[in-house]
């Protein structure tokens, strides 16, 4: 087995320099700490959710200047996200992009045509040939190679390792008891990443050339990984200790930070051994056999709902009197189908199924996850036409928390809690 990676995040602040400028005859090379600076903290604290606004358009129908990241405050208020340097100074820099990683932590990627303008502005000043002195003319986008991570209860920024890989919105992120953040990577081929936040630090979990699809993580730290679609067939665990335990049986699957697996038409458990170590213990027996296993965790009745039809709590498993409809939008509290303007709503509490309809607004994205019983919103009002951020909440009640100008669209809603 190779040797794993591990790569130490920068626990200085952004008013700290790290290096100087290099000469070489009359030229400097750029010094990177001139956009690090700027980037030392975010008014993110208090926020209850997070968007980016799209410029206003020209009136040929162009999108217009980028219109930034903001929040919304637990009291409601709307104000724009602001990046405080270590020299005091804000909105030098503009946030283009955040990615919700973890209650705690979030990951931020400021706006590359900031980024380039500051270059280009150090570029001048340090050019002794009026010939070559530019001016920026770059489009926004995100400057990835200056991404930071966010704590979101200090404000404080870090530096993300330049070089690594960095967790991608659409995948999959998990974390463990510790509040680790595990996400999929690259580093010499395909890798679980693992970011400990407490220590800063990046580790590298995997041996090199481990070819997976997907993964997922106990609440101990342990990594179950595996090829295809599901999580099925010929599983691996790879132990904190450094042991890799396969699974033959057919699925396996996480309840309670615990993992599971079928066998036949028996619910086996892996209990941790130390660091290193899994014990099987046998659970119950399954009310009846099927060939394909669905697993959706209920957070009210702290079980899981296997194939719809059947309910696990750790001990037993029990045929329930119908079946579950689960849809794709899943709260704290229930899962939603959202049809044109008709929400379809299981509760989770006693798997009763209503109706509701949001019949005023254009929906237009959606926000939902497993730490809130609301559905966060975007989209437009059908009387005058306004841009709106709003609220589902577990009555189905519809709060509007923001209403934007006109031109301004909403997009890449998070919510935080």
């Amino acid at each position: 087995m190779k040797k794993n990676y591990c790569f130490v995040l920068s626990l200085f602040l952004f008013g700290t320099m790290l290096s100087s400028c290099e000469k070489s005859g009359n030229y400097q090379e750029f010094d990177r700490n001139e956009i690090y600076k700027h980037l030392s903290s975010v008014n993110v604290r208090d926020a209850k959710m997070i968007y980016t606004k799209e410029g206003a358009r020209t009136r040929s129908g162009e999108s217009g200047a980028f219109g930034g990241v903001w929040k919304i405050d637990q009291n409601g208020n709307e104000s724009k996200l602001i990046i405080t340097g270590s020299d005091g100074k804000t909105n030098i820099v503009n946030i283009f992009e955040i990615t919700k990683l973890s209650d705690k932590f979030l990951l931020m990627i400021p706006d590359y045509y900031d980024t380039n303008r500051i270059w280009q502005e150090w570029e001048n000043a340090h050019n002794d040939d009026p010939a070559q002195i530019g001016t920026s003319s770059e489009p926004h986008g995100a400057a990835t190679e200056y991404a930071m991570l966010l704590n979101k209860n200090t404000e404080k920024l870090y530096r993300f390792p330049e070089n690594l890989s960095k967790p991608d919105k659409n995948d999959n992120i998990f974390t463990d008891k510790q509040g680790n953040i595990y996400y999929k990577g690259y580093l010499k081929g395909e890798q679980v990443l693992k970011l400990s936040p407490e220590t800063m630090t990046i580790e590298a979990l995997l041996p090199d050339d481990i070819r997976f699809d997907n993964f997922s993580v106990t609440g101990d730290g342990f990594v179950v990984y595996w090829k295809g679609n599901e999580q099925q067939f010929n599983c691996r665990v790879k132990c904190p200790g450094g042991k890799i335990y396969p699974i033959t049986d057919t699925y396996t699957f996480i309840f309670s930070g615990d993992l599971y697996s079928v066998r036949d038409n028996t619910i086996i458990k892996y209990e941790t051994v130390g660091i290193n170590d899994l014990k099987e213990k046998i659970i119950c027996t399954i009310p009846e056999g099927n060939n394909y296993w669905a697993f959706t965790p209920n957070y009210v009745r702290n079980t899981v709902v296997i194939n719809r039809n059947l309910e696990f709590d750790g001990e037993q498993c029990v045929k329930l009197d119908k079946y579950v409809n689960i849809g794709n939008i899943r709260t704290s509290k229930a899962w939603y189908i959202l049809n044109n303007t008709m929400f379809s709503k299981t509760a989770m509490k006693d798997y009763q199924e209503s109706q509701f309809q949001v019949s005023e607004y254009e929906i237009q994205s959606l926000s939902a996850n497993s730490e809130s019983s609301n559905i966060a919103f975007t989209g437009f009002r059908y009387s005058d036409g306004a841009n709106v951020v709003g609220t589902i909440t577990e009555s189905d009640e519809v709060v509007i928390n923001s209403i934007a100008d006109n031109g301004n669209r909403i997009i890449n809603l998070i919510s935080l809690n």
